[in-house]
């Protein structure tokens, strides 16, 4: 795998996990600040196309490095207006699709298949080590918590001990399996500004993806018009957390902050950079040694699968292309008894987990 390849994917990773959270801000039309949303979708498209280009043809010394840079940053600068465009406006049906009924059943289904596909594969592969098993279980909660608890849990301490549980299983396995990388990252320079750039980018597009902040925010009747900043409970992720609301109406400029947002901006944002940070410092180390890293094409392909977790991004196409008639798929990802939400949660962790673990061969399976 080559290093260009597999930085292109990471880059991918980075802006496109913003989607795991379970909210999406909706707002209906078929323009953004008087552009179409098709040309939304084409300015991402051609950006990230030609950040990869910009890339490629400085690995192949077509353009200098002084040349590809400012290139390529446009490029991807374009790309993620779009794609901020992308997940700002969503076409959206006022009413749920009838579907809707079987979400808690099937959210059952799925996360006791989760539940015993992470026994099955711990007991297996990973017999001396429980952690990932265990990880698994806590992940196949998340999808079925909101089923199984009453009024979906908002505010029991279970959905807290939940939360607080995954972050905890997922730094106890970089603890374990994969500290010593995180401790040369620290150390090297060029790694860990990468690394700490993609977590910045990363926290923009989740705070447009997830709906926390908007430049499109809703008006009419009932809406503010007048700056406004209310303190108030927002029950996302799982259950609610103590939130800031703010509107200001003259930029235009809506969102909230909450703990429970800030928690999984942490969890995946830090997740997202160490990959970014590996990926760097081997793609260093080969170009160094003139050979190939092995670890670093895994971790690529993992951070390119993680990029189906961007299910704003993936709404917004959606609807670019068929409208309000993709609504079922908008609802599937918003609706809390839906499972859509929480398996792409639970994938991009355990994608963006793995490929830090594998870097570092802590993957390698223990008999």
């Amino acid at each position: 795998m080559a290093p260009l390849r597999a930085a292109s994917r990471a880059l991918g990773a980075a802006v496109a996990l913003g989607a795991v959270s379970g909210s999406v801000a909706a707002h209906t039309g078929t323009t953004h600040a008087g552009t179409p949303h098709w040309l939304l979708f084409v300015l991402a498209v051609l950006g990230l196309a030609s950040a990869v280009g910009a890339l490629t043809a400085y690995r192949r010394r077509r353009l200098a490095g002084p040349v590809a840079a400012p290139v390529g940053l446009l490029a991807a600068l374009v790309g993620a207006f779009g794609l901020v465009g992308l997940v700002e406006l969503q076409v959206v049906a006022e009413t749920g699709p009838q579907i809707r009924d079987v979400y808690p059943t099937l959210s059952l289904v799925v996360g006791a298949a989760m539940a015993v596909g992470s026994l099955v594969a711990g007991r297996l592969r990973w017999p001396n080590r429980p952690r990932y098993a265990g990880l698994g279980i806590l992940l196949a909660a998340w999808v079925v918590y909101p089923v199984i608890m009453p009024n979906g849990g908002t505010y029991h301490p279970a959905g807290y001990a939940l939360v607080a549980a995954v972050l905890f299983a997922v730094a106890y396995i970089l603890k374990r399996d994969a500290w010593g990388v995180v401790q040369s990252l620290r150390r090297d320079r060029r790694p860990l500004t990468a690394g700490g750039l993609a977590g910045v980018l990363f926290a923009v597009f989740f705070a447009f993806s997830a709906g926390t902040v908007t430049f499109n925010p809703d008006s009419g009747i009932g809406a503010p018009t007048d700056t406004t900043v209310v303190f108030l409970p927002v029950a996302d992720p799982l259950v609610a957390w103590p939130a800031v609301e703010f509107v200001f109406p003259s930029v235009p400029m809506a969102g909230f902050v909450s703990l429970g947002t800030l928690a999984l901006l942490a969890l995946l944002g830090s997740l997202v950079a160490t990959n970014v940070g590996v990926l760097v410092q081997q793609a260093r180390a080969e170009s160094a040694s003139g050979g190939r890293t092995s670890a670093l094409g895994m971790a690529a392909t993992s951070g390119a699968t993680a990029c189906c977790c961007c299910a704003p991004a993936f709404y917004g196409v959606l609807s670019v292309l068929f409208g309000a008639a993709a609504t079922p798929a908008y609802w599937a990802f918003l609706d809390p008894t839906s499972p859509v939400g929480g398996v792409f949660f639970a994938a991009s962790v355990v994608l963006l987990l793995g490929s830090v673990v594998r870097a570092t061969g802590g993957s390698a399976s223990v008999a």
